[in-house]
């Protein structure tokens, strides 16, 4: 029992080794591949092309905002740690960083941006597929792609109290999600979901958007939001 027992250890072990060394591998293709992408959509770039191609970055980091939102909603609201595919690791990891908002410091810069850095790998090589020879529609992709790559790192920021300078600027002046916007979330735990720049939230928590989406699910499929809080409340 006891060999048994090293034996699992070091599988453990080597398991977590293959995923830090294949999220390294993830962190460096999709850098490749976003500066790859960078250059073609500047190749794009036509002395009339500046003003799309500036409508196109913000629209995809709006874009970037509304999906991680959504996500970040959908994980809080539905299911639980046992619903099949995502409760074990996504909800599960939503619902803890709720308990523990600060535990995610004390993940290394491999352990948060591995995972998006995936996901951006494989959006970046299927972008030439899309065959957009635009510069806005191009702008919008890689925009997209690189802020929803990057939203992790941007909300483990907005949970330290003294991030490196550069990027205290970068929160105090709107670009990406600050401290004091993200308070709101862990306050309420009903509002401010979007974790890339944050530029949607105050929108759609004014509009009531979360609510109406919700009301909207559970009329259709008779689920009800946040029933799993309810249940161990």
């Amino acid at each position: 029992m006891h060999d048994l027992v090293i034996r699992s250890g070091k599988n453990v072990a080597q398991s977590g080794h293959r995923v830090r060394a294949l999220y390294l591998a993830a962190i460096i293709a999709a850098s490749a591949l976003g500066i790859l992408h960078l250059s073609q959509l500047i190749d794009l770039i036509a002395p009339t092309s500046w003003i799309a191609l500036l409508a196109g970055l913000w629209v995809g980091a709006l874009a970037a905002d509304l999906v991680t939102g959504l996500v970040h909603w959908g994980c809080d609201t539905w299911g639980d740690e046992e619903t099949p595919w995502i409760g074990s690791s996504l909800i599960r990891w939503f619902r803890a960083h709720h308990r523990e908002p600060q535990a995610m410091l004390e993940h290394d810069w491999i352990e948060v941006n591995g995972a998006p850095a995936l996901a951006a790998s494989a959006a970046f090589l299927v972008l030439p597929c899309l065959g957009s020879q635009s510069a806005f529609g191009y702008a919008v992709a890689w925009s997209l792609i690189g802020a929803g790559a990057l939203a992790n790192q941007f909300h483990q920021w907005a949970h330290m109290d003294s991030p490196p300078l550069l990027i205290r600027k970068l929160q105090r002046s709107g670009l990406i999600l600050s401290r004091v916007r993200h308070a709101r979330h862990h306050a309420l735990h009903t509002g401010g979901y979007c974790i890339s720049t944050g530029w949607l939230n105050g929108l759609l928590d004014a509009t009531g958007f979360w609510r109406v989406l919700e009301r909207s699910i559970a009329f259709v499929t008779g689920a009800e939001p946040r029933a799993d809080a309810r249940n161990r409340s």
